[in-house]
């Protein structure tokens, strides 16, 4: 793909492809069993840590690139969690990890209030008008204050449901459903996504808010406090 000779907004837009893949990201119990612990535990909340972080962010974006709509950027953000590297290239390894975000952020989205239409029309067709009305509503109810968004982040990540086994968190945000059952996210990103200066420069303060040394001290007390209450 030629990116030159296109904008951020089209170069993104013409990135998706309808269709998705056939082949889920968790697709039955049979197929996992009980090896979804440990390290995979620490993927899925790897995963909504960083999800969290970057929708924060997004609310707070003020620096769109010409062209550029709220859609887009969440978009880029969302790419960015699984294009570690930033090569643009969207790998199948980073695609499972891209699909796992994308689910985990309608959890965190429809926590806040948003519906499962907008959400769908957002995170399938990346509409800006309704990234518009998602973005007004969360910031509407995101919680003021660093501390709190702090922990509004480590609460998405570490929840009531973390009392879950492994698998079951993470069956939770498989990208589809078989049996004739609905599918959340249908459509996949292809192609190369390059991210622009004002989208890695969100990435990295999403990623301060999620993985900094401060934070992760923070949640290791927090941890520490909860095993001598007895709750784990």
């Amino acid at each position: 793909m030629n990116l030159a000779n296109k904008g951020m907004s089209e170069v993104l837009r013409s990135a998706m492809k309808s269709g998705g893949s056939n082949k889920p990201v968790l697709d039955s119990s049979e197929d996992t069993g009980t090896e979804l612990m440990g390290a995979d535990d620490f993927t899925v909340k790897d995963i909504k840590l960083s999800v969290a972080a970057v929708i924060q962010q997004w609310v707070e974006t003020d620096d769109l690139d010409d062209g550029e709509t709220y859609a887009d950027r969440l978009l880029a953000l969302m790419v960015g969690i699984a294009d570690e590297n930033h090569d643009g290239d969207i790998t199948d390894d980073e695609q499972g990890v891209l699909d796992m975000a994308l689910n985990a952020a309608w959890d965190y989205l429809e926590a806040k209030g948003a519906s499962d239409e907008d959400l769908d029309v957002l995170l399938n067709d990346w509409d800006g008008d309704v990234a518009d009305r998602v973005r007004d509503l969360v910031a509407s109810v995101l919680p003021e204050g660093e501390d709190e968004s702090d922990s509004d982040i480590d609460s998405f990540a570490f929840s009531a449901g973390d009392q879950e086994p492994a698998f079951d968190a993470a069956y939770k945000m498989k990208m589809a459903i078989r049996n004739g059952k609905k599918m959340r996210i249908r459509k996949r990103v292809s192609g190369t996504v390059r991210l622009s200066a004002a989208q890695k420069v969100g990435l990295r303060k999403a990623r301060m808010k999620s993985h900094s040394a401060t934070a992760r001290m923070r949640r290791a007390k927090s941890m520490r406090i909860r095993r001598k209450s007895g709750l784990k």
